[in-house]
Formats: structure tokens, C-alpha cells, sequence
């Protein structure tokens, strides 16, 4: 009963469960024609954060955590204890959207650029019905509200809960990624610390998959540190005996040992 979390309740009960459905179309990774003419004025560096924010192409190595850095040369990093899911949630929008990202680039002041993004996507994700507030703040953002608001590109989102099970939902997100299909994850803990720490507590962005096999890695962009982190994808699937590449895993968690709710790309049949 030690490892019991309280998502295992509801996976229990087939609340937020089962297939999210066909994955949908990966949307096209070159920027659009406009988007490109405008990258040819601006600084290498910058156009190259541009096509790609999360650095999908240029991966840290395995156990080597790496920051994520916006143009001007500041850490991607969330701007307070609750917009952990939010700063995913604009990273996710930034890699989908050069559009966005060329916005963003082109700000007097990228990082507070970020940072008021952050601001709204919680906002946002935490309103209800008739602009309503129907979940604290304080609490950051819930996964049915990261599920209304995550974006990329033209691809939407839904949430599953990860229960006993975790490698069944898992694997539906280790697949999306692999297929260049980012998924937020949420971490957290279990009973033994408390009910308080066996719910979701802290947001990280499974950002791209490489390899197959054994060989198959997974990186995670974690917002409280603003890194990326990379680790064989049955590293993240299972949490390992072996206490290296379990510290790694916590680390690329944010701290906390278990995924325990997933947001999953799907056809806008499958949303809800």
C-alpha cells in the first residue's frame, strides 16, 4: 500500500481511462514560406531557436541534463511554484507554432514575453463554463485544463489518468512522441508521503523519442529547472532498481518519482 497513489483510485473506477484514440497527423516541421524570408534577418542563433524551441534536434545526451534556453540567452524556465503546467503548455504552443515562436524571438523582452504567456495559459486553464474559476489557482493546472488549452500546431489534446497500469498510457505517449508528437506529463507521489503528495503535483513535457528497441530514448524538458533531460525510454516506462538512473528519472520528473497523469494528442473525436 506504500506505493498507492490516489490516480490509482480513479484508474480503479475508469475515470479518464482507456485508448485516447488514432493518433492524429504529425503536423509539417518546416516553418511556413513567410516564417522563413523572416528568419533569414535575424541572428543564426535565434532562427535556429525558432524551427525548433525544445531543441528536438539536438537532444542532451543520456544523464547529461542540459538547459533550455530562450533567444537572449535566458532559462526556459516556469516564473512561479504553479505555472509548472503552464510553461509546458507554451513551450508545447512555441514548438507547434513558428509563427508564435518568431513572436516570441522578436520581443523587446523574450523572457518576460514567456513569462506573460505563462500568466495566460494558467489563466486560461484553470476558468471554467461563463469565464468562471472552477479550480484554484494555487493548485496550479489541472489535467482536464491542460487538456482544453494544449496546442500544437493544429493537433489538440486529451487526458488519461495513469493507474497500476502505467505502461499501457505510457506507451501511447512514448508512441506520440516518437511520431514528433509532444506530451505533457504530470508527476507525483504516493500515500506513503502523505495525501498530499499522491495526487498530480509538477508538469513535465515529454518533448521527442529517438532510437527503437533498446536503444529508444526518451528527452523531457522540465520547467522548474528549465533542462532537458534525456533517458532510455525504459527508464521512464518503469522506474528502475538501480538508484543512478532512478535519481535521473526523479530529476527529469521534477522531483517526484512517479508519472501519474497523461496529456495525450488525439483526433478531436477523442477529446474529453
Amino acid at each position: 500500500m506504500t506505493t498507492l497513489r490516489l490516480t490509482d483510485l480513479v484508474a480503479g473506477v475508469r475515470l479518464f481511462s482507456g485508448s485516447s484514440g488514432a493518433l492524429p497527423a504529425t503536423p509539417p516541421s518546416a516553418p511556413p514560406d513567410d516564417v522563413e524570408r523572416a528568419l533569414r534577418e535575424l541572428d543564426p542563433a535565434v532562427a535556429r531557436w525558432v524551427r525548433d524551441p525544445l531543441a528536438r534536434s539536438r537532444p542532451p545526451q543520456r544523464w547529461v541534463p542540459r538547459v533550455l534556453v530562450l533567444p537572449g540567452g535566458h532559462v526556459a524556465r516556469q516564473t512561479s511554484p504553479v505555472t509548472c503546467g503552464a510553461a509546458v503548455l507554451t513551450m508545447l504552443a512555441l514548438a507547434g507554432d513558428a509563427r508564435l515562436a518568431l513572436r516570441l524571438a522578436r520581443a523587446a523582452d523574450p523572457t518576460a514575453a514567456f513569462s506573460a504567456a505563462q500568466q495566460r495559459v494558467h489563466a486560461a486553464s484553470t476558468r471554467g463554463p461563463a469565464g468562471l474559476s472552477l479550480w484554484p489557482r494555487a493548485l496550479g493546472t489541472p489535467p482536464w485544463g491542460a487538456a482544453a488549452q494544449a496546442r500544437f500546431g493544429p493537433v489538440r489534446y486529451t487526458h488519461r489518468v495513469v493507474g497500476r497500469d502505467a505502461a499501457a498510457v505510457l506507451g501511447q505517449a512514448v508512441t506520440a512522441a516518437g511520431q514528433g508528437l509532444p506530451v505533457p506529463l504530470y508527476s507525483g507521489g504516493d500515500l506513503s508521503g502523505g495525501p498530499g503528495r499522491a495526487v498530480p503535483r509538477h508538469v513535465v513535457l515529454l518533448a521527442g523519442v529517438r532510437g527503437s528497441g533498446a536503444e529508444a530514448a526518451a528527452t523531457l524538458y522540465e520547467p522548474s529547472s528549465g533542462t532537458l533531460h534525456t533517458l532510455p525510454v525504459a527508464v521512464l516506462l518503469e522506474a528502475p532498481a538501480e538508484p543512478r538512473a532512478r535519481a535521473a528519472r526523479t530529476r527529469a520528473l521534477g522531483g517526484w518519482p512517479h508519472v501519474v497523469w497523461a496529456v495525450l494528442p488525439c483526433e478531436p473525436r477523442a477529446r474529453g
